[in-house]
């Protein structure tokens, strides 16, 4: 049976679905990548047994938690906005707690939440509490 005629044309229609459809594929791989990268990323890190904080630790205790985190993240040359989640996903009870709060805070003023302000405010949370009851506590 011979071809039919015309059967390879294309309407203006299809090729507009067409082209939308293949801008939704191109999303679609991107949000895959980015998820699947952090799949890997997050895999990696919990492969290294990362230590968490209840924030019940004495303050020697809990400032050897963030040495040891910051050494893991320079060790394993995590990029500056992973290392904020990481952080904070090893963060248990009291700690979870004030986390959530101390974000909470700065974020309403307006302060960009990173690494190093999570560290800053750590530290400063640690000095206030290690003179007191020498643990960190829900605020």
């Amino acid at each position: 049976m011979p071809p039919r005629r015309g059967g390879g044309r294309r309407t203006r229609r299809s090729e507009e679905e067409s082209r939308a459809g293949s801008d939704d594929d191109a999303q679609v791989e991107d949000v895959t990548r980015q998820i699947g990268g952090m799949e890997l990323v997050l895999a990696r890190f919990q492969r290294t047994k990362p230590p968490t904080l209840a924030g019940t630790e004495g303050g020697a205790r809990a400032e050897a938690w963030l040495v040891q985190m910051e050494e893991l993240f320079d060790t394993l040359e995590y990029a500056p906005e992973k290392r904020l989640k990481l952080a904070v996903l090893q963060l248990r009870d009291d700690a979870q707690r004030w986390w959530k709060s101390t974000s909470r805070m700065l974020r309403d003023s307006g302060t960009m939440l990173t690494c190093d302000v999570f560290c800053e405010a750590f530290r400063r949370e640690l000095l206030s509490k290690t003179s007191g009851k020498n643990r960190i506590s829900y605020l």
